[in-house]
């Protein structure tokens, strides 16, 4: 890497050309000239080059300027290296929120769901309605949290406190199976079953009136 310098001076007078001892004297004295000054070129007065480094010469100079483009490059490498992770990183980050919004939404949905068919679901109130001596009224009401369903479904059950039995008195509405239970009951004593049994049967009852 060189230039010409507009303070290089090669002129001599031509008027000497016809003294061939002198013009070839001049002549070497030029070549050599031009050669000292292309050498000088090529050395340079130690240059600070990037705050630090010192560079001899103009090749040197460049191989400075090559390393440190590399070095640049590197650098310039390592921080696309790092956006592109950052950015996959984002990537998978909106995809995590994606996904748990659609979960929420849909756990959300299945509560609303569970919600409904609770407040349509069957439950079972009791309450002792009457006591003597020996003897107890046991009123029991099956009702949903619906305030659609205005149906009412009880029963009653009369309980001997001496024996510990159970006797059905009576339903509403009264089933086909009332006999059935009532005659179950009194055979087993099996307050549950009946219990169960009257319970199914209004289920059915609520579900054909839908249809």
């Amino acid at each position: 890497m060189s230039v010409f310098h507009d303070d290089w001076n090669f002129r001599f007078d031509a008027q000497d050309i016809d003294k061939a001892s002198n013009f070839k004297s001049k002549l070497l004295d030029l070549h050599e000239q031009i050669l000292n000054l292309l050498d000088d070129e090529f050395k340079l007065s130690n240059i600070v080059y990037n705050g630090g480094s010192l560079a001899q010469s103009h090749d040197q100079e460049l191989k400075m300027l090559m390393e440190k483009n590399k070095q640049l490059r590197q650098e310039i490498d390592c921080k696309l290296e790092g956006i592109t992770r950052q950015q996959s990183q984002y990537e998978k980050y909106k995809q995590d929120q994606k996904q748990l919004s659609q979960e929420i939404k849909e756990t959300h949905e299945a509560f609303l769901t569970a919600k409904k068919y609770y407040k349509k679901f069957l439950k079972m109130y009791y309450t002792i309605e009457s006591r003597d001596i020996d003897k107890q009224t046991i009123f029991v009401q099956f009702f949903t949290e619906s305030k659609k369903d205005s149906e009412n479904y009880s029963m009653r059950l009369l309980r001997n406190t001496n024996t510990g039995n159970y006797e059905l008195l009576c339903m509403t509405p009264n089933l086909p199976n009332f006999k059935e239970v009532q005659r179950k009951l009194k055979e087993t004593n099996d307050v549950s079953e009946a219990l169960c049994s009257v319970r199914q049967a209004f289920i059915l009852i609520r579900a054909n009136k839908r249809y």
